[in-house]
């Protein structure tokens, strides 16, 4: 907002003759003068501060008398081709670069702001701003524009939502440009309003019918920023929010760039631009979407600070215990290959199997916190799919500096930031990822999912977790997949660990080796069963006498109901043997053991 007085002042007076405006020539001379008016100021302070000018002698005549002041910014926004041509020509890095700056800067500010074009104070250019207003604002009070106004003057059915549009631009033009109308133009502007807000009498109250359809159109496309999908609006809709482009019977929305702060604010000002904003404005509902964007904005942090971040800092500069290195020296050391010497996913992926096997889990945490404070904000990690497979459209999200941007690409192997498969579109970070969860997953099976297993109370049921503990001890000893994957404190535990699972397997062998086939006694009314060859029965029927048992994993169950997988229903007793012939919590047992009903008795 800062700018916004510049904006207004008017267009500069002649830098160059005309005949030389667009030249080289002319683009030079104005570097120049720009250069020594901005001192040691760099750039961005001169658009914030919005008051610097540079001196124009308009005819060439030395005489202080003649001099005039004209702003930078609207000087290069006016003479934009001159200052092109000379970027071209110039045999300078610096000032190619630096001019290049000034127009990316001053274009972004002309789209913002949308008012370098200044209005005079004279009929004919108010008439041309005029005429730019919705339905022409002269032929609104003659009702021949629109014609929003019925025999009766009464507003046309379906005509509100333009009418109401034209008064707001109205209101907007007035607050701009009202004090550069002569006093018969003010006249005539205040008649053509007041005939527009006539016609609109007992139609500009809110109802909540207007809320709620403009909060329903507007949630919509927040929704689905906010899950990064593109959305899909009706023609209603699409005259509520002013959103997205002709696509058939509807319009197309293009999903916002969550990591871009100028793609933020935009949709915020699309709410704010919209039609009926200012009737709906200080709805709970409105103010919460805004507020919605706003916290996606300051959740972004400053993007000017990301290489000044503890997360950065810590990637290029702490040395972990284990390896003496920083981060980045480790990585870039395995994998030099920079982002754009990176031409495929093939490529992508070779580089990450360099140092994807010795990065440890100290390491691992430093990048972790670098692709979330620096990489996700700096880079759209963005895919398309195309058939089966997916294309690569990876790129640095808009407000990041060249400068930044080449920082990142020198520090950060350029496989994380690449595809690594086109058939998952997973990135180079993505993969990296999945193998540090599998070595995380790998310790846990030798630690947390075996600390309560003791040779004296392991059993059948623990088959799986010892099994699963001997693989993971494997993958990270000797030249296992993980081993690398290591800091020295975590291959001592697993060490240790490598003992304990030699003696459950011992305990848990045991169990088939020694019992023998058939029942045994387990102590406290719990009896065992082993099959033929010693081993635990899984899941059976075993029958003694004229009486069923049902064993589960080698033991005997009592006092529990069974459901079969044929949907039949069984009941075990104390002694774990199958009921018969009476009822049991009110439920009549049949003599095959059947469950079959409440009020059946046989």
């Amino acid at each position: 907002s800062a700018v916004a007085p510049v904006m207004a002042a008017g267009e500069p007076a002649g830098v160059c003759a005309e005949a030389t405006k667009d030249s080289k020539e002319c683009g030079r001379d104005l570097y120049v003068r720009i250069k020594d008016a901005m001192g040691e100021n760099v750039f961005a302070d001169i658009m914030m501060d919005g008051g610097t000018t540079i001196t124009i002698d308009s005819n060439a005549k030395d005489n202080d008398n003649d001099l005039k002041d004209q702003d930078i910014i609207r000087t290069i926004v006016a003479y934009n081709t001159a200052l092109s041509e000379y970027r071209k020509a110039t045999a300078s890095s610096t000032e190619y670069t630096e001019i290049g700056k000034w127009l990316t800067a001053v274009e972004k500010i002309n789209e913002m702001f949308n008012d370098f074009t200044s209005v005079d104070a004279n009929a004919n250019n108010l008439d041309a701003e005029i005429a730019k207003l919705k339905g022409t604002v002269k032929d609104i009070a003659d009702n021949t524009a629109g014609d929003w106004s019925n025999a009766d003057g009464d507003l046309v059915e379906g005509k509100l939502s333009e009418a109401k549009a034209a008064l707001k631009d109205m209101n907007t033009f007035e607050g701009k440009y009202f004090n550069n109308m002569s006093e018969a133009m003010q006249d005539r502007f205040a008649e053509v309003k007041s005939s527009l807000e006539i016609l609109l009498t007992g139609h500009l109250e809110t109802s909540d019918e207007t809320i709620a359809k403009f909060v329903e159109a507007f949630d919509k496309v927040l929704q689905n920023d906010i899950d990064g999908k593109d959305t899909t609006l009706n023609a209603a809709e699409y005259a509520i929010t002013g959103l997205g482009t002709k696509d058939g019977d509807n319009y197309k929305v293009t999903k916002v760039n969550l990591a871009s702060k100028t793609a933020l604010k935009q949709r915020i000002n699309k709410i704010k631009n919209a039609t009926d904003y200012d009737d709906v404005k200080d709805a709970d509902a409105v103010v919460a979407l805004i507020d919605a964007y706003q916290e996606l904005i300051d959740n972004l942090g400053d993007l000017s600070t990301i290489l000044t971040s503890d997360a950065y800092t810590a990637y290029t500069k702490t040395k972990t215990d284990d390896a003496k290195k920083t981060v980045r020296s480790v990585l870039m050391t395995a994998s030099p290959k920079k982002y754009d010497a990176i031409t495929s996913a093939s490529d992508a992926k070779d580089e990450m199997d360099k140092f994807i096997n010795s990065i440890d889990s100290e390491q691992w945490a430093i990048l972790q916190d670098l692709k979330s404070d620096v990489l996700d904000l700096a880079f759209d990690f963005a895919t398309k799919k195309i058939g089966n497979y997916y294309s690569d459209k990876g790129s640095f999200v808009d407000g990041v500096s060249s400068t930044q941007i080449a920082t990142i690409k020198a520090n950060v192997p350029g496989a994380l930031l690449k595809v690594v498969d086109t058939e998952t579109g997973e990135f180079g970070y993505d993969y990296l990822e999945a193998h540090m969860t599998k070595v995380a997953d790998a310790l846990n099976a030798v630690t947390k999912d075996i600390e309560k297993l003791t040779p004296a109370n392991i059993k059948a049921s623990d088959k799986a977790t010892l099994e699963a503990a001997e693989d993971a001890y494997y993958d990270l000893t000797d030249n296992g997949e993980y081993a690398g994957n290591l800091t020295k404190a975590e291959v001592k535990v697993v060490r240790s660990a490598g003992t304990k699972i030699t003696n459950l397997r011992e305990a848990f062998d045991n169990l088939g080796t020694t019992a023998v086939a058939g029942w045994y006694d387990m102590g406290n009314g719990n009896w065992g069963y082993n099959n033929e060859d010693g081993t635990p029965a899984a899941y059976k029927w075993v029958a003694s006498g004229s009486d069923w048992y049902m064993i589960k994993d080698g033991k005997m169950l009592r006092n529990t109901w069974l459901a079969t997988d044929g949907g039949r229903w069984y009941y075990l007793d104390n002694a774990g043997k199958m009921v018969t012939n009476q009822s049991v919590d009110g439920c009549w047992i049949n003599s095959y053991g059947v469950y079959m009903s409440p009020s059946y008795n046989g």
